[in-house]
Formats: C-alpha cells, sequence, structure tokens
C-alpha cells in the first residue's frame, strides 16, 4: 500500500470505556477507513502504528501471489513489444496452440 500523504495537524484522542478510541473524520477520510474496516496495529518502538488492511476474497487471492504478478508484468511487456497474435476463432487458437 503506498504512503500516504502526512495529515497537516496531528489529533489527541481518548481511550473511551471499553478500551475503544475514535478515528479524527479527516483520517478516515484520507485513507478512505470506514466502518467494518480491518486495521493492523502493530507497536514500533514506543508508538502504536495503524495501517488499513484490505481484505481480499479467497476465489481473488491467487491474482496477487508473486507468480501472478510476474506473468502480469510479462503480458504486458509483450502486448507493448508486439509479441501477440490474433484468432479469428477458437480453431485458430487451438491450432496456434499446436504450433508452438
Amino acid at each position: 500500500m503506498p504512503t500516504p500523504k502526512k495529515i497537516s495537524r496531528s489529533h489527541r484522542i481518548s481511550v473511551q470505556k471499553r478500551n475503544l478510541i475514535s478515528l479524527p473524520k479527516d483520517v478516515r477520510e484520507k485513507l478512505n477507513i470506514g466502518e467494518g474496516d480491518v486495521l493492523d496495529v502493530r507497536i514500533e518502538g514506543n508508538k502504536i502504528v495503524m495501517e488499513p488492511y484490505k481484505l481480499i476474497p479467497s476465489s481473488q487471492a491467487y491474482f496477487w501471489t508473486q507468480k501472478t504478478q510476474n506473468d502480469m508484468v510479462e503480458a504486458k511487456r509483450d502486448k507493448e513489444s508486439g509479441r501477440t497474435r490474433e484468432f479469428n476463432n477458437i480453431d485458430e487458437f487451438m491450432e496456434g496452440l499446436n504450433n508452438d
């Protein structure tokens, strides 16, 4: 996730009953955080760092694997360099596969 620009002002928030905290509106809007979103919370030195954690459906997880991302980069390079072929129908496509 790209690092967003820093918000120009800091906020002092209080820990409420049941140890709840509320994120200020400008922080939520800047990071597109809404009700039900998940935050990754960790300690770095003496600081609490909270980062939006976007979940993806398991049926789409393959897309974010390193292999798939590398394949997408390779396909983009092939397209940009003209290393592509077009087929008019499935029979031409299958014949092209068999000739490789």
